[in-house]
C-alpha cells in the first residue's frame, strides 16, 4: 500500500503548535504542545490552564473513533455551551464512543483549554486539523508501507527556533540514527533535516523489502562531511538515484531523488545507477507528460561515492581568515578629493569598491574620519587572488596593537584618538544594524570571531593563501616578513592579515610556502575536490557551480609534508619552480 508523507513522523508543525510523543504508563500518548501566537499577548490566561492537548493513544486505537472525539471535543468546546452542561455532555459523548473512563480526565483537560482558546478574541480555526493530523503519523507505524514517497522539508538544523525540538532532533540523529559520527558532532548544525526525515520514514513507515523514493537536496550526492553517514548508508546502498541538477526551472538548489528498498541484505555499491535528467522546462511546474522526450530528456549513468585519498599533515594547520566584517566599518580608502595626505593619520572613508557585495542591512553605510597609520593593514579578497599570484591588496583599519584588540578605552589610554573616534562610530552603526547572538554581542567579537585575527602574524612570516569558496582553487603566497616599504593606496601598511574569503597557512620557510602553493595550484588537486564540494543553484545547470572549499584539499588528498631531503622535485629550488601543474608525489 504507498504512502505518500509531508510531516516529520514525529512531530506536526502547524502556526499553532507543534505535537511530540511521550509515554504515559503503558501506553504511547501523542502531546500536542501549545505554542501560543503573537495575538494573545493581551488574552488573560487562567491559573490552571494546561499548556497543551494530550491525546491518549494505544496501539489498538481506531482512528475514525479518535476523529469522533476530536470532534465531540470542538462541538462542546463552543463558547455558547454553558461550562457544566459541556462537560457533562461530553463525558456521555465519549461513553458512547467507547473511549476508556480513565482517559476521561485527560480529554476534559482538553475541553478547558480548548474552550479558553475559541473565547474571544479567537485565536484560531484550524484547531481540528491541527489535531487529528498530529496523531495520525503514530497510528501509521502500526501499518508498514510498500512504497513511501516524499518530498521532506530542506531545512539545516541552525535554522530551528524551539528549544525543545532542536533537543528531539538531535537525540535522533547523534543517538538513535547515528547520522553523525562522534568526530564529525560539531558539524550537527549543518545537518540537513531531509536526512533525517529520509531515515526516519525508512524506519517507521516502510515494510522489509518496500521501497521508499524521496527529492532531497543534491548536497547528499558531494563530500559534504555531515552527509557521510547517509550516504554510506542509504546512497551507496540506493537501486537509483535520478540526478535533477541540469534541469531549469525547478528549485533554488539542485535536487536529486533518492530510490531505496529496504534489505537488510543489501551491500554498499561501488557505483548506483543513475539516471541524470537534463532540459529547459518552458515554466516551473510544467507538467511531465508536456516536456518529456521534447524539453526534458534522460541519459543512463552511474554515481560513484568520493572517496578520500587520506588526510594531510597540513590539515590541523590551515585556519580561515578573520571575518573582517561589516566591510563598511574596516575596508577604507583616502578621499578620492584629498589633496594632502598625512600620512601619520591619514584621513579614510569607507572604501565604495566594497559596496556590491555588502548585505541589505549595510548598503549605504559609510564611516569616515582620521586614523593613525599604525593601524593600517593590507588583505586580499578573494575576487583579487590569483593562481601564483593577486591583482591587488585592500587597505583596513584594525584595531590591532601587539596582537590584542583595541577597544576605545585601551585606544584613548595609548593616545590614539584618531582610532578611538572611529571605533565609537563603528560601534554607534553596530547597534543600529548588527546581529547579535550567544558569540556575538559586540563588534569586536564579530571581527575577532574564533580568534582568527588576533590568531594571525600580520609580519615576519610566509603566508600561503587560497580561496574559502570557488569554482576553482587557487593560491598563492605572500611573504610578509618585511613589508617595510609596503603601500595600499599610497599609505604605509604594518602588516597583512588575511581575510575570511582564503584560507591561510604560515611558515617561516618561503620554499614550504611556494611548494604548497604550487600543489593546490594543479589542475589534477582542483579536480579531484571537486565531487567533495557542494553546489549552488547559480551555474549548476552546466555542471558547475561548486562551492565551498574550506580545507577539503588537505582533507581528502594526503598532501605529504614539504621535506628538503626528499623533495618531490629535486631538479629545482622551489621557488624556481616553472608555474605548471605538477603530480601529487607518490
Amino acid at each position: 500500500m504507498p504512502f505518500a508523507l509531508c510531516p516529520l513522523p514525529f512531530r506536526f508543525a502547524s502556526p499553532c503548535g507543534c505535537a511530540k510523543f511521550g509515554r504515559w504508563g503503558q501506553r504511547q500518548r501523542l502531546a500536542l504542545l501549545l505554542v501560543v501566537p503573537k495575538g494573545l499577548a493581551k488574552k488573560k490566561q487562567p491559573h490552571g490552564l494546561p499548556s497543551a492537548f494530550h491525546l491518549p493513544i494505544s496501539a489498538e486505537d481506531d482512528p475514525d473513533q479518535l476523529n469522533a472525539a476530536i470532534d465531540a471535543l470542538m462541538a462542546f468546546a463552543q463558547p455558547a455551551i454553558d461550562k457544566s452542561v459541556a462537560q457533562e455532555g461530553f463525558e456521555e459523548r465519549l461513553a458512547d464512543l467507547g473511549i476508556p473512563l480513565e482517559h476521561n480526565w485527560r480529554w476534559l483537560s482538553n475541553l478547558r483549554l480548548m474552550r479558553w482558546l475559541l473565547q474571544e478574541p479567537a485565536t484560531d480555526t484550524v484547531w481540528r486539523f491541527v489535531l487529528k493530523n498530529a496523531y495520525r503519523p503514530f497510528l501509521f507505524t502500526r501499518r508498514k508501507f510498500a512504497f513511501v514517497i516524499g518530498n521532506p522539508p530542506w531545512l539545516s538544523y541552525r535554522y530551528i527556533q524551539r528549544g525543545d525540538y532542536q533537543a528531539q532532533v538531535r537525540e535522533l540523529v547523534l543517538q538513535h540514527y547515528k547520522l553523525l559520527e562522534g568526530k564529525d558532532a560539531h558539524l550537527f548544525t549543518q545537518m540537513e533535516m531531509a536526512t533525517l526525515f529520509f531515515a526516519f520514514c525508512a524506519d517507521r513507515y516502510l515494510a522489509d523489502g518496500g521501497t521508499i523514493a524521496f527529492v532531497m537536496p543534491r548536497s547528499i550526492l558531494t563530500g559534504a562531511k555531515q552527509h557521510a553517514v547517509f550516504r554510506q548508508k542509504f546512497v551507496a546502498t540506493a537501486d537509483l538515484l535520478i540526478d535533477r541538477e541540469r534541469v531549469t526551472p525547478l528549485f533554488n538548489v539542485p535536487t536529486c531523488v533518492i530510490v531505496w528498498r529496504k534489505d537488510a541484505a543489501k551491500k554498499r555499491q561501488a557505483s548506483v545507477p543513475t539516471l541524470r535528467l537534463q532540459g529547459d522546462l518552458p515554466r516551473k511546474n510544467a507538467a511531465f507528460a508536456e516536456v518529456w522526450g521534447s524539453k526534458l530528456q534522460a541519459s543512463e549513468t552511474t554515481y560513484t561515492p568520493p572517496v578520500p585519498m587520506g588526510k594531510s599533515p597540513y590539515f590541523e594547520r590551515v585556519i580561515q581568515g578573520a571575518t573582517i566584517v561589516p566591510r563598511c566599518l574596516w575596508f577604507v580608502r583616502p578621499p578620492e578629493t584629498a589633496r594632502v595626505i598625512d600620512r601619520d593619520r591619514p584621513q579614510l572613508e569607507t572604501d565604495p569598491s566594497i559596496e556590491p557585495q555588502a548585505k541589505p542591512l549595510w548598503k549605504g553605510v559609510r564611516l569616515s574620519g582620521s586614523v593613525e597609520a599604525e593601524f593600517l593593514f593590507a588583505t586580499l579578497l578573494s575576487d583579487d587572488l590569483l593562481p601564483f599570484g593577486w591583482r591587488r591588496f585592500s587597505l583596513v583599519v584594525l584595531l590591532l596593537s601587539d596582537g590584542e584588540l583595541l577597544e576605545i578605552d585601551a585606544a584613548l589610554r595609548k593616545g590614539k584618538t584618531g582610532l578611538a573616534d572611529w571605533l565609537r562610530r563603528a560601534e554607534t552603526v553596530w547597534r543600529q544594524h548588527g546581529k547579535v547572538s550567544a558569540r556575538v554581542r559586540s563588534v569586536y567579537n564579530r571581527l575577532d570571531y574564533d580568534g582568527n585575527l588576533t590568531r594571525q602574524n600580520p609580519t615576519g612570516v610566509v603566508k600561503l593563501l587560497y580561496s574559502t569558496s570557488g569554482t576553482h582553487l587557487c593560491a598563492c603566497v605572500v611573504d610578509v616578513r618585511n613589508v617595510s616599504g609596503w603601500q595600499v593606496y599610497d599609505l604605509p601598511v604594518q602588516g597583512f592579515i588575511a581575510d575570511t574569503t582564503t584560507y591561510w597557512l604560515e611558515t617561516d620557510d618561503p620554499d614550504e610556502a611556494h611548494y604548497l602553493c604550487a600543489m593546490l595550484n594543479a589542475p589534477m588537486v582542483d579536480e579531484f575536490i571537486k565531487p567533495f564540494q557542494t553546489k549552488g543553484a547559480f551555474g549548476a545547470q552546466k555542471g558547475k557551480g561548486e562551492r565551498h572549499i574550506h580545507r577539503r584539499p588537505f582533507e581528502v588528498l594526503p598532501i605529504p609534508q614539504f621535506n628538503y631531503i626528499h623533495p618531490p622535485f629535486p631538479n629545482y629550488p622551489i621557488t624556481e619552480l616553472p608555474l605548471m601543474p605538477s603530480p601529487l608525489p607518490s
